[in-house]
């Protein structure tokens, strides 16, 4: 055990006179930093941005109270948007999906720069409406300068490690003496696994030391603790997944500059080479027009729809939504043109909610290709396991979808059945209308 210790007490005074090492370690530090600064920010900016929707909800209900209270006394007319018709006092009650961001976004800020975390929902609504994707892209928000711990640890890491492990056991080939130090009593492997070991552990501590700080800063504790916990050991094991591979690369190696090839090659293999290839390839087999074809389609039949007559929209409507048979309306022989037309939103939420079913059922298969090649793409794999661990993959904002679907068939069930039994809205009915959108 001594002698693993001498060589790690000696491989640390080795760093300390390495000005290009130690440089290199700071400008790393910089970057990670940096990146999980943007994500706090973001972070912040959400959260201020939800409190500040919030606010104003509670002062427009705050208004719609006294408009009912007006109307009710008899000292105000009521307006053309008629709030005693359930349909125009459901649309009058604010009701917002929000993703509330989790504090682990300061350490991966995935898809959460491409999708809106906030949404007003109303009975027109769907899960794809445009204000739920930003317009900039992935390579023009890093060509600006966004960049999150996650990028920064997938693909910086590899290149700190190379730097800090490319002379070990090379710079003693070069110079000609690596067959000395196995005269004392150790082997090569032994030799190699103890400098090895001690960037290891450097690494490791630096990432805990930094991830904690912002763990604190951001509010991970307690909430957050086994996300947090299962992110640590994720980057662990993706540092030991590099260490390993230049561990073999320094064994069998012939130089200094023979090992920095190899290893910058394997970067350049894993990180760029493979990613890009199997990214190509999903191209091809996942053409990214999906939902392009599917909306177009969509536009299409809800024309068709508004084009129906009266009555075939009230059969339609009673096909589509059978509970409405026990309702006046229904039991009305007589064709009140305002009822139905206030009632296809259903019929059109009914046919927005199969177009988005094949455009998430063509995601996952597309997701599902990509998984299929994890086991040669581990950067991949890796990089995603943290977006999941961050809640910013793809399955956070699916549920996030699922969520704003669940509030737009609340809204659409509460128009038709109010609407169709012909109910009076007061100010207890939109105060029931509030209870059920409440946040």
């Amino acid at each position: 055990m001594n002698k693993y210790i001498q060589i790690i007490r000696a491989e640390f005074f080795h760093l300390t006179r390495s000005p290009f090492k130690i440089i290199t370690l700071l400008l790393f530090l910089f970057s990670i930093i940096y990146g999980c600064q943007n994500g706090y920010d973001l972070f912040k900016r959400q959260n201020k941005e939800i409190v500040a929707i919030k606010s104003k909800n509670k002062d427009f209900v705050d208004k719609m109270i006294i408009q009912y209270e007006a109307i009710e006394n008899g000292t105000q007319d009521k307006p053309r948007r008629d709030p005693s018709v359930p349909y125009w006092a459901i649309w009058s009650t604010p009701s917002y999906a929000f993703k509330y961001p989790s504090p682990m976004m300061v350490f991966s800020l995935g898809q959460s720069e491409q999708y809106g975390y906030y949404k007003r929902v109303t009975n027109w609504s769907t899960t794809f409406d445009s204000d739920l994707a930003e317009e900039i892209a992935n390579p023009e928000r890093l060509a600006i300068g966004t960049l999150d711990f996650n990028i920064v640890f997938i693909y910086l890491t590899p290149i700190l490690i190379i730097i800090l492990l490319f002379n070990i056991g090379g710079l003693e080939k070069d110079l000609g003496f690596n067959k000395l130090i196995f005269l004392q009593n150790i082997t090569k492997g032994q030799w190699l696994f103890a400098r090895f070991l001690f960037y290891f552990i450097a690494t490791a501590i630096l990432f805990l030391i930094l991830m904690l700080c912002y763990a604190l800063i951001s509010g991970i504790f307690p909430n957050e603790t086994s996300n947090f916990i299962s992110l640590f050991f994720t980057t662990v094991l993706y540092v030991l997944f590099w260490f390993c591979i230049f561990y073999f690369v320094s064994y069998h190696g012939r130089g200094s500059s023979d090992q920095a090839i190899k290893m910058i090659s394997i970067w350049l293999v894993l990180c760029i080479i493979i990613p890009g290839v199997l990214h190509q390839l999903t191209s091809i087999k996942h053409p990214t027009n999906y939902m392009t074809d599917y909306l177009d389609v969509s536009r299409d039949q809800v024309n068709d729809i508004f084009e129906l007559s009266s009555d075939t929209l009230r059969m339609k409507i009673l096909e589509a939504f059978p509970s409405l048979e026990k309702t006046l309306f229904a039991s009305d022989t007589s064709i009140n043109k305002s009822i139905v037309n206030r009632s296809v939103s259903g019929l059109v939420n009914v046919l927005n909610k199969n177009i988005a079913n094949e455009i998430e059922k063509s995601s996952e298969e597309k997701n599902e290709f990509i998984k299929n090649f994890f086991i040669i793409n581990p950067v991949i794999a890796f990089q995603n396991q943290i977006n999941a661990l961050t809640g910013t993959d793809y399955y956070a904002y699916l549920s996030y979808r699922k969520y704003i679907q669940t509030i737009i068939d609340k809204k659409i069930e509460l128009i038709l059945e109010d609407t169709w039994n012909k109910v009076t809205v007061n100010k207890k009915k939109y105060t029931e209308y509030i209870e059920n959108f409440k946040q």
